[in-house]
């Protein structure tokens, strides 16, 4: 990826990321609403457009997890002295931050939620039973359509069916919520878990690069010797020819001088 779609995709995370911080604000602003609603249908109708944006949330969440992923990874193949290198590592670190975070406030906001939910249920509980005990309240916020006491309270009463179809929606939905905030706990440690099993990736390979360029030094010193012993041989060995070609010159003239004297003595 060149750096013009580099910096394109890293735009569009960001923009996404964003889309992402203003639906966890609407998200939050329609569970408060279902909290404080008496009417069922408008209960039902807000949980329903919650659903909807919780739905597209997790999408651009997964979406952005994995495409800041793949940055990470691009950017752990290229060089240190790619003119880019930092430039790039910056807009990753900042998208992980950015996302990581919105992470940890959407988790945190639906944590909230569960616990002020959970609230209501228990409230309601207590006026139905006001003398339960803590396992009991434990118990029914577990499963509370199957609480026996609770249901026989509540067929002595007028409204039994619509309080005991209320509890089981809220049950329903504190349980639908929980699943996010595990899911959201589990995209945050796929995100991290990537990192650092690619910055150790990074290191093996630093430290290879490394041992190889040790090794090539020292074999081209090696070869580098190698050279000056063998041109310091065929040195020598030239050498030891010209003495050799010197003295069977010498010799030979010597032979020849004789060789001469003697036939000049002969006459």
């Amino acid at each position: 990826m060149d750096i013009g779609a580099f910096l394109n995709e890293t735009a569009a995370i960001d923009q996404n990321v964003t889309t992402i911080h203003a639906n966890i604000a609407k998200i939050q602003k329609l569970q408060s609403n279902i909290l404080v609603a008496t009417s069922t249908n408008v209960v039902e109708n807000t949980s329903h457009e919650r659903d909807n944006l919780m739905n597209e949330t997790r999408q651009l969440l997964i979406e952005s997890k994995d495409r800041i992923r793949r940055i990470e990874s691009e950017n752990s193949r290229l060089p240190r002295s790619d003119p880019n290198y930092d430039l790039r590592t910056q807009r990753h670190g900042f998208l992980r931050e950015k996302l990581s975070k919105i992470l940890n406030e959407y988790r945190e906001a639906e944590n909230e939620y569960i616990r002020k939910q959970t609230e209501r249920t228990v409230r309601q509980y207590k006026i139905v039973y006001p003398n339960a005990t803590q396992q009991e309240i434990d118990n029914y916020i577990s499963s509370p359509s199957g609480q026996p006491v609770f249901q026989s309270a509540l067929l002595r009463t007028s409204e039994s069916h619509e309080v005991l179809s209320q509890v089981q929606k809220r049950h329903n939905d504190i349980k639908r919520v929980e699943e996010t905030v595990a899911e959201l706990a589990t995209l945050f440690k796929e995100l991290y878990l990537q990192v650092e099993a690619q910055d150790k990736t990074v290191v093996e390979i630093e430290q290879n690069a490394v041992q190889t360029t040790n090794k090539l030094e020292k074999a081209t010193d090696e070869l580098d010797k190698a050279r000056e012993s063998a041109a310091a041989a065929r040195k020598k060995k030239w050498i030891c020819l010209l003495i050799a070609l010197i003295i069977l010159a010498i010799i030979v003239a010597i032979v020849i001088y004789e060789v001469l004297k003697l036939k000049n003595n002969n006459k």
